[in-house]
């Protein structure tokens, strides 16, 4: 772990601004995290009984982080699981009299089924406990907990992940013991701390899908909603509420009182253990409709001290209750100690502080010590709420879709971000800051290589998981002009494009992917002469009448190329076309899957070589063609996720493996492959690039990382499997 100073407040209680924007002190082997600066849902703050410093914090896409000094630094503990990481993390429970021994409920309902595992060496090292699938990214994440310890046995664990029910250990996570309530979708599981005998499952009504490997059948099961009870630990359950509240808290002055968050709008009480409900959000803006995560009227997040609950909002408010009969009252709002973070939408203005907030925690030790996680951040109070820090150096949660390098410049790298946009580096990776243009998710990007000073980039016209619109850049990435898409249909949830192609010689000749049926004037391949301001319909001979590109913003690409001679290449999921030069028509190429299941992943052109590109094809391998993509010829017979080529040298190809099995290296175009260094937290839906001699890899949930390359990393042959 990090070593330094842990955080002390002063004698006011405060903490000032601790927030590096330039330096990131988290590595994983020889591979340095990029600073960017948060993001990801972070669920939830840990804390133990016997060490204040010691913190650990979760994420919906991004793992599991833990510091040894407050807060000051964090580090990844997730990392080097095979073939995936811990990523997707739906809780985590901490021996409070222990923390080096920890237990994590893991996985979402898009990648195979993962499990519960325990660690005993504060994350280092972890096994398997579980075979189960929990919703680390399920709908309703950040509410309430599915892993708890008895209050009257340490070694009873109970787990509730929801799709195979409830479990219970009664040997500290060693063995489990099924109880029952099956298809389950958990939002909170809690014990009664007067009666451990008394357990409590808040759950929702969902349709959630699940398969066990990756080559799987993917199963879907109508999910059953409720608030049930087991007063016999487990042995049978009563079902109270055909609708169940989204979190529940036992009240810290009177046990038999309990406190619920129903539809993230209002709170109510029970005094007979759940079966009967009554209001209490007087002291509360409430709203008449659901409100959106975001709102001050959404209440998802509910904690206690010694004696007194706090309430928090979607925007950083916050609000007590100190007796069973006090309405709730406001914290006093006081400074925000931030730093220089990203996130900011004008000076001194912050915006997403609190933003859906996830988990309010007081710490056990000192009740004016409270925690906030949020969509982005995690703040810590040392004064009962009233100021807060930033407390994130070393949490990277962003999800990337994108990673460009400029040619010539090992410096400046080009990055997009899912919600919050684009941003760029100008030290080769090491950091990132917000760059121009406003959309939230930019999907893909391309560098002119005869000016690199314009870039273009694929994002949303508005907002949202979609893309479907050119921005292009004159100024390498400070500021953005939006395409207006002349002639390119505008139907935003049919015409869809996700990969775009620049040629070598000219910058102002750009070519996009239109999703939808191939046919003149709608989907297939668009040209543009004048930098994107005016559009035609360019396949003919294209796939006629079929959907060939892709439609999700998820999906991996790139599925467009263009290569110095002016010819091109556009790949399908289990076809391929060419065209010789713009006169020519698309001809379908003679390469077919070599795996029924796979799927042609991305396609990139060699950057010198005329007439030469190259295809990654998902479980087989990486393929060359020398003739304009007519022909191809494998260069290597494992199956590959993604690659990327050097701009500045083609013989340098980096690839990542299919389901998440690591990444290698080649120097000489293919002839020799070597193993980097296994130590990548994520693998899976990688995005690559080259940076002078670093390699950049965007990941869907840790942000950016970096890897030097140096002749240590060409010594390790590709048949060595010690990944």
């Amino acid at each position: 772990m990090l070593a330094s100073e842990p955080l002390r407040p002063n004698a006011e209680g405060i903490v000032p601004a601790i927030f590096n924007p330039k330096e990131n002190l988290a590595s994983y082997g020889a591979w340095r995290s990029s600073k960017i600066g948060g993001g990801g849902y972070l669920l939830n703050i840990v804390t133990n009984k016997i060490n204040p410093d010691i913190l650990y914090t979760h994420s919906d896409v991004g793992g599991i982080f833990r510091s040894d000094d407050a807060g000051r630094n964090w580090a990844m503990v997730h990392t080097n699981v095979h073939p995936q990481s811990l990523d997707c993390v739906r809780d985590l429970w901490v021996d409070p009299m222990n923390p080096d021994t920890l237990i994590a409920a893991v996985g979402n309902q898009w990648l195979p089924q993962q499990r519960i595992y325990k660690s005993t060496d504060g994350g280092q090292q972890r096994y398997k406990l579980l075979d189960t699938h929990a919703f680390g990214n399920g709908p309703t994440r950040s509410t309430g907990r599915i892993l708890q310890q008895s209050p009257e046995d340490p070694e009873t664990i109970y787990a509730a992940p929801g799709w195979e029910g409830v479990f219970v250990s009664h040997d500290g996570g060693e063995n489990w013991t099924p109880l029952g309530l099956e298809k389950r979708y958990v939002d909170d599981f809690k014990i009664d701390r007067e009666n451990p005998q008394r357990l409590f499952i808040c759950a929702e009504s969902r349709k959630m899908s699940n398969k066990t490997s990756w080559n799987g059948k993917r199963t879907y099961h109508e999910m059953e909603g409720g608030l049930y009870r087991s007063e016999d630990g487990g042995q049978s359950w009563e079902k109270l509420l055909d609708e169940g509240p989204l979190e529940i808290i036992q009240s810290p002055m009177e046990p038999n009182r309990w406190y619920g968050l129903f539809e993230a709008r209002t709170v109510a009480y029970s005094d007979d253990h759940g079966v009967t409900w009554q209001d209490a959000s007087e002291g509360l803006n409430i709203s008449e409709k659901q409100p959106s995560p975001t709102w001050d009227t959404s209440y998802k997040a509910i904690g206690a001290g010694p004696d007194f609950l706090v309430l928090a909002n979607g925007q950083g408010s916050f609000f007590t209750k100190t007796s069973l009969e006090s309405p709730w009252q406001k914290v006093e709002a006081g400074e925000r100690y931030q730093g220089d973070w990203f996130a900011r939408s004008k000076p001194n203005t912050w915006d997403k502080f609190g933003r859906a907030t996830a988990a309010i925690v007081v710490d056990p030790l000192n009740p004016e010590h409270w925690f906030f996680s949020d969509y982005y951040t995690i703040y810590q109070s040392w004064n009962s709420g009233k100021n807060w820090t930033l407390t994130i150096d070393g949490i990277e949660n962003t999800v990337i879709h994108a990673i460009e390098q400029t040619p010539g410049n090992p410096d400046l790298v080009h990055m997009g971000m899912a919600d919050n946009g684009y941003f760029h580096s100008e030290d080769g990776a090491s950091s990132f800051s917000k760059g121009g243009g406003s959309a939230d998710n930019y999907k893909a990007i391309a560098v002119a290589p005869s000016d690199t000073s314009i870039v273009y980039i694929l994002g949303p016209k508005d907002h949202g998981w979609y893309s479907n619109t050119l921005y292009r850049s004159d100024d390498s990435g400070l500021n953005f002009k939006r395409s207006p898409m002349t002639n390119i249909p505008k139907e935003k949830d049919k015409w869809l494009v996700n990969s775009v192609a620049v040629d070598p010689q000219d910058a102002d000749k750009v070519y996009i992917a239109v999703s939808g049926a191939v046919e003149p004037d709608k989907g297939g391949v668009w040209a543009s002469q004048d930098g994107g301001q005016n559009w035609t319909w360019d396949s003919e001979g294209l796939a006629p009448g079929n959907q060939f590109f892709q439609t999700s913003i998820w999906d991996v690409g790139y599925q467009l190329a263009r290569n110095l001679n002016g010819s091109m290449v556009a790949a399908k999921h289990h076809m391929l076309y060419y065209r010789n030069n713009d006169d020519a028509e698309w001809q379908r190429s003679g390469i077919s899957l070599q795996e029924k299941n796979g799927k042609f992943m991305q396609v990139f052109s060699s950057p010198d070589e005329a007439g030469v590109y190259y295809l990654s094809e998902q479980y087989g391998g990486l393929h060359r063609s020398d003739d304009n993509g007519k022909t191809w010829t494998q260069i290597l017979d494992q199956g590959i996720e993604a690659f990327a080529i050097d701009r500045s040298n083609s013989k340098r190809i980096a690839v990542a493996l299919d389901e998440c099995n690591g990444l290698l290296i080649t120097g000489n175009g293919g002839q020799d492959w070597h193993v980097l260094d296994g130590h990548l937290p994520q693998r899976h839906r990688l995005k690559m690039a080259f940076a002078g001699n670093r390699l950049v890899v965007g990941t869907p949930g840790n942000g950016v990382f970096y890897l030097p390359i140096s002749e240590e990393a060409f010594q390790r042959d590709a048949n060595d499997t010690e990944l």
